[in-house]
């Protein structure tokens, strides 16, 4: 069942960390900036991190390939909703079939969770009380839905692609970030759903191959989303 309340990485042992990726998938040709959800999977596996992307179902359907490869990494394949077009607290007052942005991500990444643990993040952590009372009196596709997640750390990468900035300042942003609150779940961006500069101008593998080096010198450790307390 969905939790009344978000959940977040805030009981998790001090230096642990939680990482997670929101609105993709996404994939870019060639080396220049853009989504690479694909490598940002295989660099944190080389680095035996383990993430959980938060993926919107319109782009699953867009780059279906990239899941296979995703989950064969080992990493979570989470639900983020399927169109990603307006909070959720929006589309319960316009009387939008919030249901079905759930249901048909669902059918999307079923497949990639043989425990039928569903992990979900609403768009823009917005989930009101009464979108989780609904949808746990209504829906009865037989997955266990855990969430949703917040973030504890994190969240503006999509601002530095917004306006053209360097991974090196995105990664000193989250380096920051994370020395002051010291553990918990992170958020990145592998993709952006609603933004076209800050998706064309996307910098997060690049900011992420700066980024894991300096927490592992200083100690840090990581955890994927099934080893979070909440």
């Amino acid at each position: 069942m969905f939790s009344k309340f978000n959940l977040n990485g805030a009981a998790l042992p001090p230096k642990t960390l939680c990482l997670t990726f929101d609105d993709g998938p996404g994939e870019t040709v060639g080396s220049g900036p853009g989504p690479k959800t694909e490598k940002i999977a295989e660099y944190l596996a080389s680095e035996n991190i383990y993430a959980t992307f938060f993926m919107v179902g319109k782009h699953i359907v867009q780059y279906p390939k990239v899941l296979g490869r995703v989950y064969e990494l080992g990493h979570i394949i989470g639900n983020h909703a399927y169109c990603h077009h307006r909070t959720f607290s929006e589309l319960y007052k316009n009387g939008w079939d919030f249901v079905s942005e759930i249901e048909w991500t669902d059918q999307l990444i079923k497949k990639f969770n043989p425990a039928n643990d569903i992990y979900f993040r609403a768009p823009w952590g917005d989930f009101p009380v009464e979108v989780v009372d609904h949808l746990n009196n209504v829906l009865d596709n037989h997955l266990n839905h855990i969430g949703s997640f917040h973030w504890d750390i994190g969240s503006s990468d999509w601002k530095f692609w917004q306006e053209g900035k360097s991974s090196q300042d995105c990664a000193d942003y989250y380096f920051n970030e994370i020395s002051n609150k010291n553990h918990g779940l992170v958020l990145m961006h592998d993709s952006t759903s609603d933004l076209l500069n800050a998706k064309i101008n996307n910098l997060t593998l690049e900011t992420i191959k700066i980024l894991i080096p300096q927490l592992k010198t200083e100690g840090y450790r990581f955890v994927n989303i099934d080893q979070v307390p909440y």
